[in-house]
């Protein structure tokens, strides 16, 4: 569960290889409770279980790749139409044509790890 508090004072707290999924901030991982619940906890007052940390960078992921995805359609889009811009017998049409195949299997590559990525 994620909540919005104030920044973790922890004193046993050691900062993590992990980014928040929310603010980017550096995570710190705590203990808190008697029974020493797992929590992590950023800069700014993000703070998650490992389930959610979990949940929440899964979102991240799904987002930046379908972000990577757009990105790479209106690459190759704005790439077409530079070619019909171009004259026929401009050299640099070539470089042009293998840059918009390039785009295309980039763009079908992503597709299929979002397609082929399952959260259990």
């Amino acid at each position: 569960m994620k909540k919005r508090v104030k920044p973790h004072t922890a004193h046993h707290a050691r900062v993590v290889p992990q980014s928040c999924p929310d603010c980017a901030g550096v995570l710190q991982l705590a203990e808190e409770g008697h029974q020493q619940y797992i929590l992590y906890c950023c800069q700014i007052g993000h703070r998650y279980s490992t389930s959610s940390l979990l949940h929440s960078k899964e979102a991240q992921l799904e987002r930046s790749l379908w972000s990577a995805a757009v990105l790479l359609k209106q690459m190759g889009d704005a790439y077409q139409q530079l070619l019909k811009e171009m004259p026929r017998a401009m050299a640099s049409r070539k470089a042009v044509q293998r840059r918009i195949k390039e785009v295309r299997k980039q763009s079908l590559a992503i597709r299929g790890i979002i397609e082929t990525t399952h959260v259990a």
